[in-house]
């Protein structure tokens, strides 16, 4: 992915050997100067769009849709790209900027975010694109001074479906601990480690931190629920071998915890706790 990643973004940068191309490109030599915008991006708006074979054909076989914004000296916009059919990109050029703005997944998920801080007024040009070769979906483009937090889902992770069907063992409260055990008899994940779930109710803009533990097993972790679009995972952010997510709820409602270990067939006793 990073090689690939490095490939795009030399791909996107274009020194034209032409006066009139030259010109073209106001304030550098990036190829998304040379591409008719698809429309202009309009502060705490959502704009959506769609990459098809009729868009720009770019370097690296990905087509590519460009958009203008205007930037104010001072300010700062979060430009979001989503989308459920591809891996997106975005990339954003314009005065003030020495290198061209590229990122892949800061959006959550396999969503890109760009936070542009605009060191002079004037155009900006922002990329939609994909990592994928001639790949084409429908996306949304939101800008934000404010925006909400990206989710913490990782790109190419677990499918949420498999969890919303796994039994529940019961319901975990905040600041009362669970004692727990993975035996021969709990479902089974696809890379075939062992698993138990737990629900927890969570209100949105509320903060926990959900933490594993096992002297039997290298614990791992996962939650599910509304608004997360995707798995949060964890294996050892709550070091020796235990694994912590510390997670805002998007929305109010009935969340997932389930509790697992990173080889197959491991067993033994847990412990589990979410506390604020």
């Amino acid at each position: 992915m990073r090689a690939a990643l490095a490939l795009l973004v030399s791909a996107f940068i274009l020194m034209p050997s032409s006066p009139v191309l030259a010109q073209a490109q106001p304030t550098g030599g990036s190829i998304l100067w040379l591409v008719p915008p698809a429309g202009v991006i309009e502060p705490e708006t959502e704009h959506n769009g769609a990459l098809s074979a009729s868009d720009f054909f770019g370097p690296s076989d990905v087509y590519i849709d460009v958009w203008e914004l205007h930037g104010q000296a001072g300010a700062s916009l979060t430009i979001d790209l989503k989308s459920d059919d591809f891996d997106a990109i975005l990339f954003a050029v314009g005065p003030g900027l020495a290198e061209t703005m590229v990122d892949d997944d800061s959006g959550g998920g396999c969503n890109s975010r760009l936070v542009i801080r605009f060191l002079e007024t004037g155009t900006y040009r922002v990329a939609a694109t994909t990592t994928s070769a001639r790949t084409t979906g429908i996306y949304t483009l939101i800008a934000s001074a404010s925006p909400d937090p990206a989710s913490a889902v990782a790109c190419g992770g677990p499918d949420p479906a498999a969890f919303a069907s796994l039994p529940v063992a019961g319901q975990i409260t905040v600041g009362e601990p669970i004692s727990g055990t993975l035996d021969t008899g709990d479902p089974v994940l696809e890379d075939g480690s062992r698993a138990e779930t737990w629900e927890i109710t969570g209100e949105q803009g509320q903060t926990v931190t959900i933490r594993l533990e096992s002297d039997a097993f290298d614990s791992y972790l996962y939650v599910t629920g509304p608004e997360l679009g995707g798995v949060i995972t964890d294996d050892d952010s709550g070091g020796d071998l235990h694994a912590q997510i510390v997670f805002t709820f998007p929305a109010a409602g009935t969340y997932r915890i389930t509790a697992s270990s990173v080889s197959s067939g491991e067993t033994g006793a847990y412990r589990l706790t979410v506390t604020r």
